[in-house]
């Protein structure tokens, strides 16, 4: 019983370092940006591309679509960040 009291516990203390640690809206935005700055992300078109930022409490979610795509999709958790571009489009010859 105790074991399960401390694990409680540290899951709790987990979850509010998680939700004050957080990245904002702010934060995704500048990612977004340096990584379109790099060249590594396309810059989506200013009449299709779109955005959108979620707040899961502890996580937060960041995408970045143009032409009806993922361009680009970052998660953050502990002020870090894991972004995923999208794939590289494949060209059929024929």
């Amino acid at each position: 019983m105790r074991a399960f009291l401390v694990v409680l516990v540290l899951l709790g203390l987990l979850g509010v370092a998680g939700y004050f640690t957080r990245p904002s809206h702010g934060l995704h935005r500048g990612i977004a940006t340096a990584l379109m700055g790099e060249g590594r992300v396309p810059r989506p078109d200013a009449a299709t591309g779109r955005w959108a930022f979620d707040d899961f409490y502890v996580l937060t979610r960041s995408t970045m679509q143009a032409e009806g795509r993922d361009v680009l999709q970052c998660w953050g958790a502990f002020t870090r960040f894991l972004c995923t571009g999208a794939p590289p489009q494949v060209t059929r010859a024929g």
